[in-house]
């Protein structure tokens, strides 16, 4: 597996550049142009900001589909629609991106489920390249806070398959605070 980033994304610390420079263009297009400019062969992926995608020919691109781990396609309305989503997460909010992958990890309680009505995203500054500073968490946490068994890791990538509920709010920036049910940010 080959990962491409951006050189320019990567200098400024963020992941996501390329597909915050225009809303217009599908980002489809995006990558067709951007993988278009680097030599590359099928079967490698390719990471282009928040996605991943996988070169299945000399022409075709594919998308993971987001409906199991490692599963592509080659229709692009899920990650269209994700980020027409984060798009709009980040203008409501009006803060600024914080880049992160769907490879980074999350800190997830054990009393999280998928669909649980109190969940909550609360985001703080990262702790090393594989942590993403998000915390998955409920409100009244009846496990105990102070015990690491009451917390596993979860990529980002599994938790949205798992509830996309999440897919509009991971590139907020630290300090922020997400009511899953009502989507509200603090």
């Amino acid at each position: 597996m080959v990962f491409i980033r951006d050189p320019q994304a990567a200098a400024s610390g963020s992941s996501c550049s390329p597909l915050g420079r225009s809303d217009n263009v599908m980002i489809k297009q995006l990558v067709q142009e951007y993988i278009s400019k680097r030599q590359h062969k099928p079967g490698e992926t390719v990471q282009f900001g928040w996605f991943i995608f996988r070169i299945a020919g000399s022409a075709e691109i594919e998308t993971l589909d987001f409906k199991e781990i490692a599963s592509f396609t080659t229709d692009f309305s899920t990650v269209e629609r994700i980020h027409a989503l984060q798009r709009g997460a980040l203008a409501r909010s009006g803060r600024g991106e914080e880049g992160c992958t769907l490879w980074q990890s999350a800190v997830v309680s054990r009393s999280y489920s998928p669909e649980h009505q109190d969940a909550f995203l609360k985001r703080d500054a990262p702790t090393d390249a594989n942590d993403s500073g998000w915390y998955v968490g409920v409100s009244k946490e009846e496990r105990p806070m102070d015990d690491v068994e009451s917390f596993v890791r979860r990529s980002l990538y599994e938790l949205t398959i798992r509830d996309m509920r999440m897919a509009p709010f991971w590139l907020l920036p630290s300090g922020t605070t997400v009511a899953l049910n009502s989507g509200e940010v603090t």
